[in-house]
């Protein structure tokens, strides 16, 4: 089974001991979040594509979870987590209005004061953009990257506000915690 990110590995107890007991692993791939979790006494759900999930169903793990649903299902339900993990998948999302999608399907599904964990791939250090960077898709050095600063403007319209941040080699790992509002 594939190692469990760093960052869940590093900040379980801290949402455990802040009463986060309800997670959502949302882009959960191959399980090694969410099964991770579970594994610690954590309450987990699971989403992904719909053909992901469809892969995943006939593995025995998926009993370990509270839940494994498609993205699709996850846009019409409200699970009122206290947090949602997402590591490596907001790199992944091709254009603006999906990652809006996959933000706002984040914080629906986030109970009021719950935390979102966001790990990215983060620019290596000293390096540059060129003239060919756009909007959402910088240039093959740096392709498809963010800062703790460009993830903090992406997430503040949606009511999240960051509370700690760390680097580490080649990824920046930030929780953010949701309005109470």
């Amino acid at each position: 089974m594939p190692q469990t990110a760093v960052s869940i590995r590093r900040y379980a107890n801290f949402f455990r001991k802040s009463g986060a007991t309800r997670v959502l692993d949302y882009g959960t791939g191959t399980m090694r979040n969410a099964l991770y979790l579970a594994g610690q006494g954590f309450t987990v759900y699971a989403a992904d594509l719909p053909e992901q999930v469809a892969a995943l169903i006939p593995c025995p793990a998926v009993q370990r979870l509270a839940g494994l649903m498609d993205t699709e299902q996850l846009a019409i339900c409200r699970l009122n987590v206290d947090l949602v993990v997402s590591t490596y998948v907001f790199n992944i999302i091709p254009g603006y209005e999906e990652q809006r999608r996959y933000v706002a399907n984040a914080v629906r599904n986030l109970r009021p004061g719950g935390y979102l964990l966001m790990e990215v791939r983060c620019p290596r250090e000293g390096s540059v953009c060129g003239a060919g960077c756009s909007h959402y898709f910088k240039c093959p050095g740096c392709a498809k990257t963010y800062t703790h600063t460009e993830l903090d403007q992406l997430l503040r319209p949606f009511g999240l506000r960051r509370i700690s941040h760390y680097y580490r080699r080649r990824a920046v790992a930030a929780i953010y915690k949701k309005s109470e509002e």
